[in-house]
């Protein structure tokens, strides 16, 4: 009799454990700066840029404020990109768009980024803006389906995108 209910104690404990440990998995992040890691290609570009030898591998970075409730009030997107082209470049846009892969799409999210003369081709963009309101829909927009957004920097040479890479499941930190 012991041993039948010491078995049945470990049946209900396991049940309880998976029931416990379902509910936490599938629960949303609510990180407070999720970290999209990117390298963006122009092989990834629609349609496709073979000429081009360049890349930039970088971050967006979303710091979040949210409410109590979870949901996001305000934020900073932070672009950080390396980036490398095999001379001179001008540098017309860094954005966030909406779009799957295979397909082009609007702009959701800008750096702000209007104009960078490169002479050498080889540098870094940092920038960080400041989105609230209306904005905030967007950036969750973007952490319910990554998937669906892409980020592309633009230059003079390719100004409907030079390098891009797909969004992607953010690192938290």
């Amino acid at each position: 009799m012991n041993r039948t209910r010491i078995v049945a104690m470990l049946v209900v404990a396991a049940a309880a454990l998976v029931v416990v440990t379902g509910a936490t998995a599938k629960k949303p992040a609510l990180s407070a700066t999720p970290v999209f890691k990117l390298n963006l290609k122009p092989s990834q570009e629609v349609p496709p840029i073979k000429s081009l030898k360049a890349d930039a591998v970088g971050s967006v970075t979303f710091d979040l404020e949210r409410s109590g409730a979870g949901a996001i009030t305000s934020g900073e997107v932070i672009f950080y990109f390396n980036y490398s082209f095999p001379g001179a470049v001008t540098i017309n846009g860094l954005h966030i768009h909406q779009g799957a892969k295979g397909s082009n799409g609007p702009v959701v999210v800008s750096s702000g980024v209007s104009s960078i003369a490169d002479a050498d081709g080889k540098g870094n963009v940092t920038t960080v803006m400041t989105l609230t309101g209306a904005s905030s829909a967007v950036l969750q927009a973007i952490l319910d389906n990554p998937r669906g957004y892409y980020v592309n920097l633009h230059t003079g040479a390719n100004p409907t995108g030079a390098l891009r890479e797909q969004m992607h499941n953010p690192k938290k930190r």
